[in-house]
C-alpha cells in the first residue's frame, strides 16, 4: 500500500494536492485511485489520502462503480438543493428567496464552475477576498457551508471542507436620539401625512420590523387590550410568520394609539397606498421614513434605524434586557445585548460599588 500527493493544476488554473492511492484489498485485488485531496498544505492533503486508504481498505469495490461519474459543479448543484432541500424541507419564501440572492450575487459568480469536490480552503478565501462587508461575507460563508454539508450527506463529496468566518467588528447600531425622533414626529404629524406618522410609530414606538408594517392587519390591533398582535411578516409579497417564528404582543404607547384610532381604514391591511388601497410595499414604506428624516435634516433614514431607535430608547430608560428582548422579539438575547451599553448608571454603580 502506497499514499502519494502531489501539486498539479487545475484546468481553471489554480493548484491543487493531487492524491494518487494504491491499496491491495483483502482478496488480493489491486486498486489504484487518482484524486484531488482536501487541504491546502501537503500535511493536509497527506492526512485526507491516509484517511481514503483506509476507506478504501473497509469498503473495497464499493466506492468503484460510481468513480467515472462527474461531481457536479456548485452552479450544477443549485437547482437539485433548492428542490431536494429547501424546498422539500418547506423552507419560508421569504427565505429561498434570500438564498436565491446570496446564490445569484455572490457564490455563483466566484464558485460557480468549480466542482463541489474542487472546492477547498483556496477557493473559500476568494469569497473572503472580496470587498464586502463582514457580516455580508459570513453569511455567504455560512450558505456555502450548508450546501457543502449538505452534498456530502448525499453522497456527492467525500467530506465537506471548513469554512472559517472572517471576524466581525463590533458597532453599535444606528438610531435618533429623543430630541430628533421627537423633532421627526412632530414634524411628519403637521407637515406630512397620517400614513407618515403611523409608519414612524409603529417603527419607533412599537419596534416593528419593515415587513412586520407591512403584514399588519386591522385585526391584529386591538384597541380594547391596547396591544397590537405582531403575527405575520412580509417579505417581497410573501406572508409568514415574523423572523424566528415567533408572535409577540407589543403594548400600545399614546401617541400610536391615537395614530392608529384617526387612520382612515380603506383595507383590511393597516398600510396600503393608491386609490385602489393596494398593499404598501417594502420601497414606498423606505421612501416615506427617507421623507421624514430628511425633512428635519437627518439624512436618508431607513426603517430599520426606527427600530433600533426603539430597542436603544428602551435600554436608556433602563429597561432589562429580557423585556426588550420580548418586546422587540429578538431570537437571541445576544442580540439584544447590543443594546445594553446604553442602560444608565451600569458601568458608574461598578465603580462606586468598588471605592467602597
Amino acid at each position: 500500500m502506497t499514499v502519494k500527493v502531489r501539486k498539479r493544476k487545475s484546468t481553471s488554473g489554480t493548484m491543487h494536492w493531487q492524491a494518487d492511492i494504491h491499496v491491495t484489498l483483502p482478496n488480493g485485488e489491486i486498486l489504484r485511485e487518482r484524486r484531488m485531496a482536501q487541504g491546502s498544505t501537503k500535511a493536509a492533503a497527506l492526512r485526507w489520502a491516509k484517511a481514503r486508504e483506509a476507506h478504501l481498505l473497509r469498503h473495497g469495490k464499493e466506492e468503484r462503480k460510481d468513480r467515472n461519474k462527474k461531481t457536479p459543479t456548485l452552479g450544477e448543484f443549485v437547482d437539485q438543493f433548492r428542490r431536494e432541500y429547501l424546498i422539500a424541507n418547506r423552507w419560508r419564501p421569504s427565505t429561498i428567496c434570500t438564498w436565491d440572492s446570496v446564490l445569484a450575487r455572490h457564490l455563483i459568480p466566484v464558485l460557480g464552475d468549480y466542482q463541489l469536490d474542487a472546492i477547498g480552503p483556496r477557493e473559500i478565501q476568494l469569497l473572503k477576498q472580496r470587498p464586502l462587508a463582514a457580516t455580508t461575507t459570513n453569511m455567504v460563508l455560512a450558505k456555502l457551508r450548508a450546501m457543502l454539508n449538505q452534498a456530502c450527506e448525499w453522497g456527492l463529496i467525500e467530506r465537506a471542507p471548513k469554512v472559517s468566518r472572517v471576524k466581525e467588528a463590533v458597532k453599535s447600531p444606528e438610531y435618533l436620539s429623543f430630541d430628533d425622533y421627537d423633532r421627526v414626529i412632530e414634524t411628519t404629524r403637521t407637515v406630512l401625512d397620517e400614513m407618515a406618522l403611523v409608519i414612524l410609530l409603529l417603527g419607533g414606538d412599537a419596534g416593528l420590523r419593515c415587513g412586520e408594517m407591512l403584514a399588519l392587519r386591522w385585526c391584529h390591533v386591538f384597541f380594547n387590550r391596547n396591544r397590537i398582535h405582531v403575527c405575520e411578516n412580509d417579505v417581497r409579497g410573501h406572508v409568514g410568520p415574523p423572523k424566528g417564528g415567533r408572535d409577540r404582543w407589543v403594548p400600545m404607547t399614546k401617541q400610536l394609539r391615537k395614530a392608529l384610532e384617526v387612520m382612515e381604514r380603506r383595507s383590511e391591511r393597516v398600510l396600503w397606498r393608491g386609490e385602489d388601497a393596494e398593499p404598501l410595499t417594502a420601497g414606498v414604506l423606505a421612501w416615506r421614513v427617507y421623507k421624514a428624516t430628511s425633512h428635519v435634516g437627518l439624512g436618508r433614514k431607513g426603517p430599520h434605524t426606527l427600530r433600533h431607535t426603539f430597542c436603544s430608547h428602551l435600554a436608556m430608560r433602563g429597561v432589562s434586557a429580557v423585556k426588550i428582548q420580548k418586546l422587540a422579539g429578538h431570537a437571541k438575547l445576544s442580540t439584544t445585548q447590543v443594546y445594553m451599553h446604553l442602560a444608565p448608571s451600569t458601568l458608574d454603580d461598578a465603580i462606586e460599588a468598588l471605592g467602597r
